[in-house]
């Protein structure tokens, strides 16, 4: 078995690759600092007047907003990271860096939620008075919710116009923020009301609702750090298959962080075939693929006889990591 890991790429396609992933790198970047410092003012607004009213509720509903606003620094971290190329020190890249930064900030919006619970749990055994809620209250809340459906919506079109899995997946993520903020408004309503066990209530169920969404970023986060399979198998044999010619393509393995996927696979190619060709079609492959799935930043194509999967003696190895810079999404 020859391996090819694609050391200079196919020209045309690589450099059409990295020409794209620069401008979708940045384009997605403006995105992310845009909904960044609108998510900070919203949870800024949510804490400074949950804060002053004594409502639990906001309060806690700000940590909502603190962890759209923390999504938005990692994914910036992330695209940062990503466009570093590999090192000796750091052959695989740094991207894993904002994996773990996810889980710390999952860990401390979790350490959150049990403050805001236990201050839940004691205003009900106590009967605390209701919140002071005034006209104010009601506006931040309708104005958080409109800034929140703004940026959902501008993040799901954004994510269609580049391709992007991470803008589609906050876009998600900010929008279930409504959910969060109806519950703001009904607890609002009940304090207006004289109902001093609505704060508590409330809060309680805005626990749980961030905490499935911290939940969520243990559930999506862990797999990476453990080489979880980034793309599917199925459709990158299903794209590389013609581009093979009478080749055929197996054993397609994926891992690495979204946005910056390694791929390996293996390309069967005719026993006669040369080697400068077979490195050709090599380099050609890793090249569109790298245009077709735009996450992908290293390919590394292993060459065989098709008569045979054994390696052989005095493979040879190129490399296409290093040559260009990861497109991230």
């Amino acid at each position: 078995m020859i391996s090819f890991m694609d050391d200079c790429a196919h020209a045309e396609p690589t450099a059409e690759a990295q020409r794209m992933a620069d401008e979708r790198r940045a384009a997605v970047r403006r995105v992310f600092m845009l909904t960044l410092g609108l998510n900070a003012a919203v949870a800024l607004a949510k804490a400074g007047y949950g804060y002053l009213s004594g409502s639990l509720t906001l309060g806690t509903d700000s940590l909502h907003s603190i962890l759209d606003a923390s999504s938005n620094v990692l994914a910036l971290f992330g695209l940062r990271w990503a466009a570093v190329p590999a090192d000796a020190r750091h052959p695989y890249g740094r991207q894993k860096i904002e994996i773990l930064a996810a889980l710390g900030i999952g860990v401390l919006i979790v350490g959150g939620l049990f403050e805001f619970g236990a201050a839940a749990i004691h205003s009900l055994i106590d009967r605390h008075p209701p919140p002071r809620i005034g006209v104010a209250g009601f506006a931040v809340v309708v104005a958080t919710m409109a800034v929140n459906l703004w940026v959902a919506r501008y993040e799901r079109r954004k994510a269609t116009e580049l391709s992007s899995a991470l803008l589609s997946a906050d876009a998600r993520h900010t929008q279930s923020d409504l959910y969060a903020s109806l519950a703001v408004v009904a607890s609002f309503v009940a304090a207006r009301a004289g109902v001093g066990w609505a704060d508590g209530v409330a809060t309680l169920l805005l626990i749980i609702l961030i905490g499935h969404a911290a939940w969520d970023v243990f559930r999506e986060n862990i797999p990476i750090l453990i080489d979880v399979a980034m793309l599917d198998p199925a459709s990158v044999t299903a794209f590389a298959r013609p581009l093979a010619r009478e080749g055929s393509i197996h054993r397609v393995r994926s891992r690495g962080v979204r946005g910056a996927v390694e791929l390996d696979l293996h390309l069967e190619v005719a026993p006669d075939m040369s080697v400068a060709d077979a490195h050709s079609l090599a380099r050609q492959i890793a090249g569109d693929l790298k245009v077709k799935f735009p996450e992908v930043s290293d390919v590394i194509i292993h060459i065989e006889p098709k008569s045979s999967r054994e390696p052989t003696t005095g493979a040879q190895t190129t490399s296409d990591r290093g040559k260009s810079k990861p497109p991230t999404a």
